[in-house]
């Protein structure tokens, strides 16, 4: 076996990885009649172990299974693959990472028969500005402009993106006279662009799409106020960030593991759920009109186009009781399900009583985040475009819908009713409106909206919620950065948790059932928090890779295995396009699978 030492300190193209410095070995084809096991250690320049480091090994495209794998070192500094590549087949990448941290140099050696290990030696980095996360600019900004960003321009892409910072250098660097009005008229003419892509995005280039602006979760309304936000916050350069930290513990151990698995390009991956048996990862192209099934086991990808009369773009996946395929498509008022044993596809189109589309965002679900009608067997619905709830019937396909209510000093214009969830007893729905910072909730029974809280915060976000224990809404506020729990049985606010990192944008939460938490997917973190009820602590488990643009969360039943993706829309933009599963490592779910009278 061949022993590689890499010096790697200036290597710029491994400085963009996340947080950390990565260290990659490109080696001779594995030896050896059997499995090929792979492991080592991370130490720092004077041998003392790094603990809870990330390890990622990237296999070659031709190899089965998950195209990388992540794993966290022991106390010891140590590391283990899972999953041992073929004797023979082309070596994997291999790349060690610790926040903070550079890598100085490493080696590759052989050492029982059939085994590799790994050496790597890291040090403290000065200059994070390439490996940290985009929140990482925002930490000094006022509370009230970071919130106004965040539900503004960062529900597409992370802000400030490594584009983001290279458009603020520019600016930066042209040394005009008046660099102030330079940076605004700058701003602005990028805040119009982003309105022109996502109306592109979301009409699909229909014939009567207007191509400026309409008021919407995912574009810029107030195209001067967030100008000047960004002109007086990005002022460039934007090259230098000494420090970062996560702000909570590390909830990894040394079983945790971290499961990508690409999808080829183009497309714009948005949600992802672990179905069927054998399970397999379902995947919703938002850009087209299907849904991607990937086995887990070989990689390979099948694709099941949804028939419905127009263009469909899944946009939201819920997993039925029986483990079914539920999907809704956003704004054109379809829904379909998929019948997961026969593979066949049912599809109704919803209309309100004016004949529009309904804009539909969420279906209702339970505590297990499964799909949950009322007693009437009715399916309920978010409609975002027109600012209400509804309802549809899969049987008979009655459909209705009712408006919400004004909310006192909050336009109409800008409320978007978002999220949605039932409670277990099937008679309320609890809803969030993201465009005016308010919750609320509707009797299904009654069919007449009740109670209404108006967050402090018009920019706070509530986006997808979860109704978590003893009904308990736990919403997340995407613009404040915190996460809000209320008591829906008393009508009373339990409390509101300030994220580790409240520029990290949390754009949904999922109630684990067994664990007994709360999971938190961020868009501009690159982490996933865990939030534990019992005693308001946070935890945190950090992503493999920059732009971990993350919108939701499935806990596994059967499993307590994570499901989620990276969902960088719109088609073209940048970042991973994966699906993802994260086991926490843990072993909660370990012969407690949620059963189905538990649900």
């Amino acid at each position: 076996m061949k022993t590689m030492i890499i010096a790697i300190v200036n290597a710029p193209c491994l400085r963009r990885c996340l947080l950390l410095t990565a260290l990659l070995f490109v080696l001779q084809p594995l030896p050896g009649h059997a499995d090929v096991r792979i492991t080592g250690h991370v130490t720092d320049l004077n041998g003392a172990p790094l603990s809870q480091a990330m390890v990622t090994l990237t296999r070659p495209p031709d190899q089965p299974g998950a195209s990388a794998v992540t794993v966290f070192t022991d106390a010891d500094g140590g590391f283990s693959f899972p999953d041992a590549p073929p004797a023979g087949a082309a070596a994997p990448v291999v790349a060690g990472r610790a926040l903070g941290y550079e890598q100085v140099e490493a080696s590759a050696r052989g050492g029982q028969v059939n085994s590799l290990e790994f050496n790597i030696v890291m040090r403290p980095a000065a200059n994070l500005a390439a490996v940290a996360p985009s929140s990482a600019w925002l930490a000094a900004m006022p509370v009230e402009s970071r919130a106004k960003l965040m539900v503004t321009c960062a529900g597409c892409h992370q802000l400030p993106s490594p584009e983001v910072r290279a458009y603020a250098n520019s600016i930066a660097d042209q040394h005009v006279a008046d660099p102030g009005d330079a940076r605004v008229q700058s701003w602005r003419a990028i805040a119009k662009y982003m309105n022109l892509i996502w109306n592109q995005e979301i009409t699909r280039g229909s014939a009567g799409a207007t191509p400026g602006h309409t008021q919407h979760a995912y574009s810029v309304g107030d195209v001067d106020g967030v100008a000047a936000i960004l002109s007086d916050n990005f002022t460039g350069p934007m090259r230098e960030l000494p420090r970062y930290q996560y702000g909570a513990t590390l909830a990894v151990t040394p079983r945790t593991q971290i499961r990508e698995y690409e999808i080829p390009r183009p497309n714009a991956i948005r949600e992802a759920l672990l179905l069927g048996d054998p399970p397999r990862l379902w995947v919703a192209d938002v850009s087209t009109d299907r849904i991607i099934a990937v086995d887990m086991a070989t990689g390979a990808r099948k694709e099941y186009p949804i028939p419905a009369q127009v263009d469909f773009g899944p946009h939201t996946l819920h997993p039925g009781p029986d483990r079914s395929l539920w999907v809704a498509p956003f704004v054109n008022g379809v829904v379909a399900h998929l019948d997961m044993q026969k593979e066949e596809w049912r599809v109704w189109q919803l209309r309100n009583a004016a004949g529009a589309p309904a804009g539909i965002h969420d279906l209702s679900f339970g505590p297990d985040h499964q799909l949950l009608t009322d007693r009437k067997g009715r399916i309920w619905f978010s409609d975002i475009v027109n600012n209400a709830v509804g309802y549809f019937h899969p049987d008979t396909s009655e459909v209705r819908t009712f408006d919400a209510p004004d909310v006192a000093g909050r336009p109409r214009d800008n409320a978007q009713l978002y999220g949605l969830a039932m409670t277990p007893d099937r008679k309320y729905v609890w809803y969030t409106q993201h465009g005016i910072g308010a919750f609320g909730c509707f009797n299904v029974e009654t069919q007449k909206f009740e109670t209404l809280v108006t967050l402090p915060l018009a920019d706070a976000g509530p986006r997808r919620i979860t109704m978590g224990a003893d009904d308990v809404l736990y919403v997340p506020l995407y613009g404040a950065g915190q996460l809000l729990a209320y008591d829906t049985r008393k009508r009373r606010q339990i409390g509101v948790y300030d994220l580790p990192d409240r520029g990290s944008a949390p754009y949904a939460v999922t109630w684990d059932p067994v664990r007994k938490v709360v999971w938190i997917p961020t868009s501009n973190a690159d982490v996933i928090y865990r939030f534990n009820p019992a005693d308001g602590t946070f935890g945190v488990i950090p992503l493999p890779r920059q732009r971990a643009f993350l919108r939701m969360i499935d806990v596994d039943p059967k499993t307590g295995v994570l499901v989620t993706s990276y969902a960088n829309i719109v088609q073209y933009g940048h970042g991973p396009r994966m699906a993802l599963l994260v086991d926490p490592g843990d072993s909660a779910y370990q012969g407690k699978a949620v059963a189905q009278n538990d649900r």
